[in-house]
């Protein structure tokens, strides 16, 4: 059972607002995600300025100001080669994007693919990489878990598999296999490329972009060249 340590290293967000939003993490992980996509139980622990979390925790932290170009959060591993998100509050309020979203967008993303190594092939061999809030990830398509605002994410049938059957995304956003809605992307291995970019409509236009270097989507594609793993002082 994975331990979600939760951490505020941010000045413009009080301890108080990151622990209301607790029991909204609790529930969609436990409630919404893990019966979708048979995650682990998880538990969330927040944990006050100048302690340090328990050893074999998975971390979330807030802090101000992105340390990745491009990126409003991300998930990544530990020096101990454990999973962390980051959110960055400044960063998404300059953006004005919703904090608790930008949270439980890495949150879903860290619980189904903890390692950033996943990835799912559709029916014409291609590989979709295991990131199951980009292609629905505006705040527009979040919904609410009491007063908090969480993101919205696509189902295993997302990826057209045999014998997909039933909604696309939690929310019923998208309509097909490889709907990827205004705001959000996806990204599929090109073996002559690497990893690239799928953007809105695109995804059937065969349009791609590369992700801009040191984004967060952009990480995946440098795990085999020895990628440098975050690290959160404390204490």
């Amino acid at each position: 059972m994975p331990q979600i340590a939760v951490m505020n290293e941010s000045t413009v967000m009080s301890d108080g607002d990151v622990q209301k939003m607790l029991a909204a993490f609790d529930q969609q992980w436990n409630k919404d995600l893990r019966p979708v996509w048979g995650v682990d139980a998880a538990t969330f622990t927040f944990v006050p300025k100048h302690q340090m979390p328990a050893a074999g925790s998975w971390w979330l932290v807030f802090l101000d100001n992105s340390d990745q170009a491009g990126a409003l959060a991300y998930h990544d591993l530990t020096n101990e080669g454990l999973p962390i998100s980051k959110v960055f509050v400044k960063t998404l309020n300059a953006d004005n994007a919703s904090v608790s979203v930008g949270a439980t967008h890495e949150l879903c993303e860290m619980a189904v693919d903890p390692w950033l190594n996943s990835a799912y092939q559709d029916p014409k061999g291609v590989f979709w990489a295991g990131e199951v809030c980009d292609p629905v990830e505006s705040d527009q398509y979040g919904y609410k878990i009491g007063d908090v605002l969480v993101t919205d994410f696509i189902t295993p049938n997302w990826f057209a598999h045999q014998h997909a059957n039933g909604g696309i995304d939690l929310k019923a956003h998208a309509h097909k296999a490889f709907d990827i809605l205004a705001g959000g992307y996806a990204q599929k291995f090109d073996p002559g490329h690497g990893w690239v970019q799928v953007n809105g409509s695109a995804a059937k236009l065969g349009h791609q972009a590369h992700a801009a270097r040191g984004s967060r989507r952009e990480r995946r594609s440098r795990l085999s060249e020895g990628l440098t793993r975050s690290a959160v002082h404390r204490g």
